[in-house]
């Protein structure tokens, strides 16, 4: 019979089997022992050798030790951690790839602050924190732009977020250097003779279709105002806005002929009511036309409880001391300025160079504020139109005070009419599979479809412009990822006598070494994790 060479681990202190495996959490080690008159040093490197094969696993860590009493005397076990113990402590903090509302990256080209990162990058960020220096990321796919916030978070756990995503795995090498690896691609077992193989069927439960769900979509609407004001009672103010028109206190004849701010025509018990909302509120009329959005009615929006909160600031971007951002929310229209002038406030009387499309009408610029939650304009002071009839005696007008005919552009998302669930980009593909299954739905709230109309100088809608395509190939990056999740692989699984040192990888997902007086063995695993031993 063969003299077979005794296996041997050894540690500083201590006269084993480990499951060696990708991701950021350690390996375990387990070592079975003689009491030792001391306790084992706390760091130091676990080495495993069988003959002229020998593997080194630097800047371990002891986990913990026990001593069990029986029979046969005392054993001791010893658990030992590889060096990605290190790897739960630190800080990264850090925001990239910062997306405005209209989905554009900001890239510094505006004079912003450039954001931008590649995987690449960012995986580098991530492992300078943890303190590597020595490491492979050049198999992450590298052409999306994943945004990231990271507030003091753990740089693996950053760097696991990163990966997973994007399809890859980390990992750490038996030659101590960090990797980040493709799932499922990767080396193939070791030829030679196998002690043990156990070929395995495991298709994967996959989904008939593959979903990404974005953020809400936003839209830039014009929504027409309507004149309301505070009626009399004591429910909630919410709850008291009507039509002017429509007022307890509203007088006989109407308010053509009122006299705002002062309100004489309205009784005195009522008239702090008018003063403070007559001509100075102006809610969302419904329905809206909400250029872009596919609903029941095409784009009519039926209900306010469907659009609110909007926004204060449009879709469209400008130019504003060297950096890209969002146009703040217009109000625009025909209004009387005051004065002498019976005519009406129109384009004519003031150039529109901001918003050359809003034909006939003109920016509001005096001051108001935007109730968001109830898509209410409150403007400081009364807003009206002059409805006049000239040839009074042959020279005059007759002023006929009308609501203004205002319009406030800005930017909303939509609920659902039935369920208040908001409407969101989506972007599916079919896996192939047709078992009926419900679809895998992967959320990515950075995604939002941002759609923004058109008009010519006449202000009427010319084309609906959105950021689909740019998100279409987004979602498709993310897709390819997760399709890898449900890929049909072969799992295997062989045994080999010795030492065999093969690197973990996308495929190869767990080697497992044992040694001990009886020899040694290494338990490879391809596309097929076991229980840790």
């Amino acid at each position: 019979m063969p003299d077979i060479p005794q296996g041997i681990a050894t540690y500083p202190g201590v006269a084993a089997t480990l499951s060696f495996t990708h991701g950021i959490a350690p390996s375990v080690a387990q070592l079975t022992i003689a009491p030792q008159t001391a306790d084992p040093d706390e760091h130091g490197t676990l080495r495993f050798a069988f003959g002229d094969v020998a593997v080194e696993f630097p800047d371990c860590k002891v986990d913990h030790g026990t001593i069990d009493r029986g029979a046969g005397g005392e054993i001791g076990s010893l658990s030992i951690l590889d060096r990605r113990w290190r790897w739960r402590f630190g800080t990264l903090s850090g925001t990239y790839n910062v997306r405005r509302d209209d989905a554009s990256l900001q890239e510094g080209e505006d004079g912003s602050i450039d954001t931008e990162r590649t995987p690449q990058q960012l995986a580098t960020l991530c492992l300078e924190a943890m303190g590597e220096s020595d490491f492979d990321v050049a198999d992450l796919p590298n052409d999306t732009r994943p945004s990231v916030e990271w507030d003091g978070v753990v740089p693996a756990e950053a760097l696991a977020s990163l990966c997973d995503p994007l399809g890859c795995r980390v990992v750490l090498q038996f030659d101590n250097r960090v990797a980040l690896r493709r799932v499922g691609i990767g080396a193939e077992l070791p030829a030679g003779d196998k002690m043990q193989f156990s070929p395995t069927i495991n298709p994967p439960e996959r989904p008939d279709k593959i979903v990404v769900v974005g953020g809400p979509t936003r839209y830039q609407v014009d929504f027409p105002l309507e004149a309301v004001g505070l009626a009399d009672g004591d429910a909630p103010e919410g709850d008291r806005l009507r039509p002017i028109d429509l007022l307890d206190y509203t007088p006989s004849g109407g308010w053509a002929s009122s006299d705002p701010p002062y309100f004489h025509q309205v009784d005195v018990a009522s008239r702090p009511l008018a003063q403070e909302s007559v001509f100075k509120y102006y809610r969302i009329k419904m329905p809206v036309s909400v250029p872009g959005y596919e609903g029941p009615d095409d784009d009519t929006v039926e209900r306010l409880e469907q659009i609110v909160p909007i926004e204060d600031e449009q879709v469209k971007t400008t130019s504003e001391n060297g950096q890209l951002s969002n146009q703040p929310a217009v109000v625009f229209g025909v209004w009387h300025e005051g004065g002498f002038d019976p005519e009406n406030t129109c384009a004519a009387l003031e150039p529109l160079e901001t918003q050359p499309d809003l034909g006939a009408r003109s920016i509001y610029r005096r001051p108001y504020r935007i109730d968001l939650a109830r898509g209410l304009v409150i403007f400081a002071e009364p807003v009206y139109r002059n409805g006049h009839v000239s040839g009074i005696g042959g020279t005059g007008y007759e002023i006929v005070l009308e609501p203004a005919q205002l319009v406030l552009r800005t930017a909303c998302s939509v609920r659902n009419l039935q369920t208040l669930a908001m409407e969101r980009y989506q972007r599916e593909r079919a896996t192939g599979a047709s078992a009926g299954t419900l679809p895998h739905y992967v959320r990515h709230e950075e995604l939002i479809l941002a759609a923004r109309p058109d008009y010519s100088a006449s202000y009427s809608l010319t084309d609906v412009d959105d950021n689909r395509d740019q998100l279409d190939a987004l979602a498709d990056e993310i897709l390819d990822a997760v399709e890898l999740d449900y890929a049909t692989t072969s799992p295997r699984t062989a045994q080999y006598p010795g030492l065999k040192i093969i690197e973990v990888d996308g495929a190869i997902q767990q080697v497992s070494l044992r040694v001990g007086g009886s020899g040694a063995t290494t338990t490879i695993s391809r596309n097929n994790e076991l229980p840790r031993l």
